[in-house]
């Protein structure tokens, strides 16, 4: 009974943060494709891009390993475990996001060969950003575990895009012209109250305590189980942003924004597929602490829900999409048909999300790696072959390829080492 609270709860949160979430993030997105030019605007997606892989980098995997290490400790109330766990974790990222400032800061001085912060590209500036990501992500995990959905999910889902859009809006109001580093200002000053209010609303419901914080006990270890979670997770996002980064090696600059708006737009397939595994995870943890086998309803629970969102999602996308596209500017209605096909292997990905989740949970992480790097190089020399010739359709195309391969080997990897039902032995079932 409470499960079923909790799931039907929580699909309603859930189901806000994707509408309401898309909604006010397409309204940002269009805001700042009006007020920038479409080289800035790609700009800003490539250095957005950028940010996201880095602070998933920085994490080494604790924010998807928190579900599963933070279950025993909440339901026991152990609040200086849980603090010793994002404590270690926000320690390791800080660190590293130092060392990643300082190389960007270096590369590029050595591609232009000048000191000065206001002749970098966009990419040094939204570096400033990675640790407050990577430590927001953390405390995320943690409400989240706590099954505590909306405070983990609407003020990212919701109120960093509605704040960077009014943002925005205010910045063309009271200015001639809207710089992107102002931008990217403002989104770092969002990040810092979203940050503090979390922090605050953890401490508030006893949910974390750094004084005492019990230290985590084998760091080596849980790293040895984060750390697969973040190059699956890492080589996921880069297989979503290569297009860009070869985009602006391989096509005209002005490109480049047109494959964003329709990443914008795609982009709701992923939110509501990692929303979907946001609402299944915390009881995935719990299930798999009494073996695999009593974990199974869940994963089947999840899957069938996950095809009835992405199928139904997919179909309105495709129909809509040249008026969403029309959104951004009638010169963007170039990128429908590479839209289309976007959709088609968000599609093929989705589906396969929470096989993929599973696989990681179960110990088969590796594969999962092995998978996504395979999928990294068959989109990449597809981009390669195929941008020059067909532009931004080229890109879409090997997308849409490379992850109907992923989908196809993580099913095949999930099949082979899924374990057979032992006849006459009841496996529980959600009531």
């Amino acid at each position: 009974m409470q499960q079923n609270n909790y799931l039907k709860h929580g699909a309603l949160t859930l189901s806000v943060s994707v509408i309401i979430g898309f909604i006010v993030d397409y309204a940002f997105n269009l805001s700042l494709s009006r007020n920038l030019s479409a080289h800035e605007y790609g700009d800003y997606k490539v250095a957005y891009a950028y940010a996201t892989i880095c602070s998933v980098l920085v994490l080494l995997g604790g924010d998807r390993v928190a579900p599963k290490f933070l279950a025993k400790p909440l339901a026991d109330n152990a609040t200086s475990q849980v603090g010793g766990f994002v404590l270690f974790f926000s320690k390791i990222a800080v660190a590293l996001s130092l060392i990643l400032f300082i190389f960007t800061y270096l590369s590029g001085y050595w591609h232009i060969g000048s000191w000065s912060l206001e002749e970098h590209h966009a990419l040094l500036w939204i570096s400033a950003a990675i640790p407050l990501i990577a430590i927001g992500a953390i405390l995320s995990r943690v409400l989240q575990s706590a099954k505590m959905l909306a405070y983990a999910n609407l003020p990212w889902r919701i109120g960093l895009p509605l704040g960077k859009t009014m943002a925005i809006i205010a910045l063309a109001a009271v200015l001639e012209e809207v710089h992107l580093w102002q931008v990217i200002a403002a989104g770092i000053g969002l990040l810092l109250i979203i940050t503090f209010w979390q922090f605050s609303i953890l401490r508030k419901q006893n949910l974390l305590s750094f004084t005492p914080f019990t230290p985590v006990n084998d760091g080596t270890k849980l790293l040895m189980t984060s750390v697969p979670m973040m190059l699956a997770m890492l080589v996921t996002i880069a297989i979503s942003q290569l297009d860009l980064y070869m985009l602006e090696l391989l096509a005209l600059e002005h490109e480049v924004g047109h494959y964003a708006g329709a990443v914008t737009t795609a982009h709701m397939l992923p939110v509501a597929q990692v929303s979907i595994i946001a609402l299944f995870v915390p009881l995935l943890g719990q299930a798999l602490e009494k073996g695999e086998e009593h974990a199974e309803h869940v994963l089947w629970q999840a899957q069938r829900v996950m095809v009835v969102a992405v199928v139904l999602l997919s179909i309105a996308l495709m129909a809509s999409s040249s008026h969403l596209l029309k959104l951004f500017g009638e010169d963007f209605f170039t990128a429908n048909e590479a839209l289309r096909y976007l959709i088609l292997g968000s599609c093929f990905w989705a589906v396969t999300a929470f096989i993929s989740t599973w696989l990681q949970y179960t110990g088969k992480g590796k594969y999962v790696v092995v998978i996504g790097l395979l999928t990294l190089v068959t989109d990449a020399i597809l981009n390669w072959l195929l941008i020059p010739t067909h532009g931004i359709t080229g890109a879409a195309i090997s997308t849409c390829t490379a992850l109907f391969l992923a989908s196809l080997l993580t099913w095949v990897t999930f099949l082979t080492f899924k374990k057979p039902r032992h006849s006459g032995r009841n496996v529980p079932t959600t009531r």
